[in-house]
């Protein structure tokens, strides 16, 4: 019985480099901050914000390179991935 084990890939790696790196900042940046936004007005831990601000950047950075390929007629078909 062979035993498998598992590979890592650069995208892996990468990741939880960056994950790290975030979360020495989040660490780090414990005080308030307030945010002005059309009008309003929030003030909440600079954390938070941080948590927020990365959480939405992992969310759409996928949907907005896919939008730049398709706005520049590049087939995504044809794209390798590492």
């Amino acid at each position: 019985m062979a035993t498998e084990t598992k590979k890592f890939n650069g995208r892996l790696v990468s990741g939880g480099i960056l994950a790290v790196i975030a979360l020495v900042i989040v660490i780090q940046n414990t005080g308030s901050a307030t945010i002005n936004f059309l009008g309003w007005s929030w003030s909440m831990p600079l954390w938070l914000i941080l948590v927020i601000m990365f959480v939405l950047g992992m969310l759409l950075g996928g949907p907005v390179r896919s939008g730049v390929r398709k706005l520049r007629g590049v087939d995504p078909k044809t794209i390798k991935s590492s």
